[in-house]
């Protein structure tokens, strides 16, 4: 089985610069780097014998540490080269036999599961604590104001370390970024900053490339339901595994902690609660299709706050299980429980998390092994803690849950006496042990859909569970799931009935449901060094801009424009290969919008199949293979890219795309479409035209044909469903035909290869527009287009409503072939559901403001008056009703309907203006002056302000 490692990509034997083995890492490179992955294991090295026991289990053993202290298993990170070497051994080795003992759990009976996952929580406590001691360590060092060696000494050894496997490296994924920000934020910039800062940045995307590996091979697995076919294996994974087990066993990790589980009591290790014990809460007994979600050993400053702004937008409540020493510390007189509270930096977010509606519970003061401890330690542990959280959040704690789930007789006695439940978890995240997001959720679906229902344990102090969470609530909500919260006797919130309350509804469909963060890079050449210039690129980048920022609110600061000289091959590749594969910007919930308007060239290569570049500003004519930048440099560009979603438009044309057609047909319930589509990835590709055709570089308004028609699209005509969202199939529904007829352009579109069936979703604004002579119209040759853009949607629609009735056939048919043959048969999709008043009257406003730059008055009339029909307290509609009577001549309408409009908001300017235009008309001099007066006493200094005066001057006021 082949190494999971990329072969002389992240360390060498030999000396190198510092940063050369990472480079070849850098994440456009990650197709060429799942190449390299098939090469032979290395043969086993020796490894330092499994440790007879942590830190964090024996500590019990030893006498009892201040309650003051920060962590019994803190220790500062040795100052000596060689020391720190082996301290950061320890943490691979740790980190190694966590993922062996987590290997295959769920074939292992229960009593080696529950042993297995006691140990490795212990193996990952000390791991954590020692991680954040020598985070904390660099962040001291690098305040002092000279360049910290510490952090060049454990960078060389991060990177160069032959004896390091790719894979063990995401072991110091959240040190690297805590260190990264540390830096980042020093106030001084010191000769050293800039450098150590880059390097640590070319890390954090090398990490993120190993990542990506692993989180490609569990895209194919991730929340399927099983099945009778062939499973799908992670090789790259397995062969990691497959190392590790040449150098520890589960039995021998097991054995060298048998002194710290003997304190376990048989009857409570390992066994796991197969029914509720009325002293152990598990989530067996809960209702189907019930879950709780539960967080561990937190608050953390970091983390924490990612985690409730996920559970915010998916509208999920869960219980917090916090450690008290990570909420405050005692003051100098540790055993008075009146003695002064020092709270912690992620104190803040045990309130806030009080205030979002969630539940906290006791999770230990110190995350102790409990079993083992003295009778007064126990009391410690449990009491101090509670009365910490309680006094920093002023609520009442009724809940604990043991570390590590460890718990015997004793401890049970000591939560009896308290009227305390164990609230432990019958689906276990295991993220504690998986630094793949993707893998972690998939774990928890499929542990979900076994059981059916339970509690689920996951931790708020780790990125790898901030990453999974998403992925698990999408699944989870789509598959019927429902979360409540429970503390063991009742669900809060319930029903007087007794009832579980109702699944919270699917994350709404709003620009922030759907997507976290928008990020767009904008490219258009007109000025070429070297081949021939064009006219209409620039101002095509202008436009897509514009756009995107107006109409789908991408906020500026996230939309990078390359016009001209900037966009060399070198920028480009800057751009798109480091800001957007940047993890600490772009994230998994995010979406990416990428335009080119400029020189497109095919290369016939020499197997016969045609490869398409585009061409930067300063790429040769003659030598354009390696100046220019292909589809292949795309390709691996939007494999690095983090986001979800990603669209390229390139308005240029050249062939050679490996692309797939098809994808889920828009319909049924559109909540759950957009659901569906939008949690799976995507990488979807719209080009202007095929090999050897010439895009044209002339249209309406400074516009290519094809851009137009892009931006005719995006204004909302490619709704062709007119659901208020536009998705990348649509838009290459309405695009391509469009241009076809106008041009002899063939657009092309389609998903690149490891795409999962989702669809890039751009949702459409409300037009807020009150028309006034101010308001843009299109020029004649832009109404022509559009006419044409119109009819061409109008067959898309017919067609669409033609094959809908088709599918309703099929399903008809299909399901009398069902009742026939006793088998069900999927249905086909359903017509998108009626909206509401209000959503159908900003629907047919947003349509009137279109056929009114159109010039079509009687058509935009109507909208209007429908969309004031449906919405009578619309101000804005009542408005635009009044100016087209008055565009049309039907002076005493636009009257009656602009009072209305000041009626309805009397601090409406631009109706006033309207109105005095109106009287003017009609010879009504004293009303129209004082409607201007009126104008100009709310907007003094108003775009119409100089024009208004000199009405009022004609009018001798």
């Amino acid at each position: 089985m082949s190494t999971p490692d990329f072969p002389g990509a992240l360390h060498e034997s030999s000396p190198a610069p510092h940063r050369k083995p990472w480079r070849r890492a850098l994440p456009w490179l990650t197709a060429l780097v799942l190449v390299a992955c098939k090469g032979t294991p290395p043969a086993p090295s020796p490894e330092k014998p499994a440790p007879s026991a942590p830190a964090t289990a024996t500590a019990p053993q030893q006498a009892a540490p201040d309650a003051s202290t920060p962590t019994a298993t803190a220790v500062a990170p040795p100052k000596d080269d060689a020391a720190a070497r082996e301290s950061w051994a320890g943490i691979v080795t740790r980190y190694r036999q966590n993922i062996v003992l987590a290997a295959d759990e769920a074939t292992l009976d229960d009593d080696t599961r529950e042993r297995a996952a006691i140990v490795g929580r212990m193996l990952f406590e000390e791991n954590r604590h020692e991680l954040e001691s020598f985070a904390e360590a660099l962040r001291t060092a690098l305040t002092s104001g000279a360049e910290p060696a510490s952090l060049a000494s454990f960078l060389d050894w991060l990177e160069k370390d032959v004896d390091l496997h790719d894979a063990d490296k995401l072991a110091f994924k959240d040190t690297l970024a805590d260190v990264h920000d540390a830096l980042a934020a020093l106030p001084s910039a010191p000769a050293w900053k800039a450098p150590l800062l880059a390097r640590l940045e070319e890390d954090q995307r090398a990490l993120q490339a190993i990542q990506a590996l692993y989180e490609k091979e569990m895209q194919a697995v991730f929340g399927r339901f099983d099945t009778r076919g062939m499973a799908v294996r992670r090789e790259a994974w397995e062969a990691y595994v497959t190392f590790l087990r040449g150098r520890f066993t589960r039995e021998s990790i097991l054995k060298s902690f048998d002194d710290t589980l003997g304190a376990l009591d048989q009857g409570l290790r390992g066994k796991g609660p197969r029914k509720e014990d009325p002293g152990i809460i598990t989530g067996n007994s809960l209702p189907p299709k019930t879950l709780v979600l539960t967080f561990d050993d937190g608050p953390h400053p970091k983390f924490t706050p990612n985690i409730l702004a996920t559970l915010e937008k998916y509208g999920v409540k869960s219980i917090f299980f916090e450690v008290g020493q990570n909420v405050a510390v005692r003051g100098k007189d540790a055993g008075d429980a009146g003695a002064p509270l020092k709270r912690t930096e992620a104190s803040a977010y045990s309130e806030r998390i009080l205030q979002s509606g969630h539940l906290l519970a006791n999770h230990s003061l110190t995350h102790a092994f409990l079993p083992k401890l003295s009778d007064a330690r126990l009391e410690t542990e449990i009491d101090e803690s509670r009365r910490i959280i309680e006094e920093v959040t002023q609520s009442h704690i009724s809940l604990f849950r043991p570390p590590y789930g460890a718990r015997n007789e004793k401890v049970a006695a000591a939560l009896e006496a308290r009227k305390l439940k164990a609230f432990l978890w019958n689906v276990d995240a295991l993220d504690w042990s998986d630094p793949i997001p993707t893998s972690i959720a998939n774990r928890v679906v499929q542990q979900v859909e076994a059981n059916g229902r339970g509690v689920i344990l996951l931790h708020d102090v780790h990125s790898q569970t901030t990453e999974a969470l998403p992925l698990i609530l999408e699944t989870l909500q789509t598959r019927g799931y429902r979360f409540v919260l429970w503390d063991g006797t009742q669900m809060v919130g319930d029903t007087a009935d007794g009832g579980v309350p109702p699944a919270p509804a699917l994350a709404s469909t709003t620009p922030g449901a759907l997507y976290r963060e928008s990020w767009a890079v904008v490219i258009g050449i007109n000025a070429y060094q070297k081949w021939p210039k064009l006219s209409y690129a620039v101002n095509d980048a202008e436009g897509v801009r514009e756009l995107l920022v107006r109409k789908y609110l991408f906020k500026p600061e996230n939309v990078t424009v390359l016009l001209d000289g900037e966009a060399t091959r070198e920028r480009i590749l800057s751009v798109l290969g480091d800001r957007l594969a940047d993890p600490a910007k772009v994230q998994r919930e995010d979406r990416v919008f990428v335009f080119f308007a400029g020189h497109g060239i095919t290369r016939r290569l020499p197997n016969g199949k045609s490869l398409g570049y585009i061409v930067p500003v300063d790429a040769d004519t003659s030598n354009y293979q390696s100046t220019a930048i292909s589809m292949t440099n795309f390709q691996d560009i939007s494999e690095a890219i983090p986001a979800k979603h990603a669209l390229f438009v390139m308005d240029a044309c050249y062939s050679g795309l490996a692309l797939t057609r098809g994808g889920p047909a828009a319909g049924g319930d559109v909540r759950k479409y957009l659901q569906e589509v939008t949690r799976r990835s995507v990488r979807q590709v719209l080009t202007a035209g095929g090999a050897d055709e010439q895009v044209a570089d002339q249209g309406p308004n400074g516009h290519s044909i094809f851009t137009w028609t892009l931006l005719q699209g995006l204004e909302g005509q490619a709704d062709l469903n007119a659901d208020g969202y536009v998705t990348g199939s649509e838009l290459a529904a309405y695009v391509g035909p469009t241009v076809s007829s106008l041009s002899k352009q063939t657009p092309a579109f389609g998903s690149m290869p490891g795409s999962e069936g989702g669809e890039f979703v751009l949702e459409l604004s409300h037009e807020g527009e009150f028309l006034s002579e101010s308001s843009e119209q299109l020029d004649t040759e832009a109404i022509r287009l559009n006419a044409e853009l119109e009819r061409v949607r109008n067959e898309i629609a017919a067609k669409t409503a033609r094959n809908q009735a088709l599918a309703r056939e099929l399903e008809a048919a299909k399901s009398q072939l069902s009742q026939m043959q006793d088998a069900g048969i999927a249905v086909a999709a359903a017509p998108v559901p009626s909206a509401s008043p209000a959503e159908e009257a900003r629907r047919r406003g947003d349509r009137g403001m279109a056929l009114y730059r159109e010039k079509r008055y009687e058509e935009a009339l109507a909208e209007f008056q429908a969309a004031a029909k449906l919405d009578p307290r619309d101000a804005q509609a009542a408005n635009n009703v009044g100016f087209v009577h008055f565009r049309k001549g039907e002076y005493p309408e636009a009257v009656k309907w602009l009072e209305k409009t000041l009626e309805l908001d009397p601090q409406r300017a631009v109706a006033y203006l309207n109105l005095g235009d109106a009287y003017v008309k009609l010879d009504r001099k004293p009303d129209a002056a004082k409607a201007y007066g009126r104008y100009l006493a709310l907007l003094p200094n108003g775009p119409a302000a100089g024009t208004v005066k000199e009405k009022m001057a004609r009018l001798g006021r």
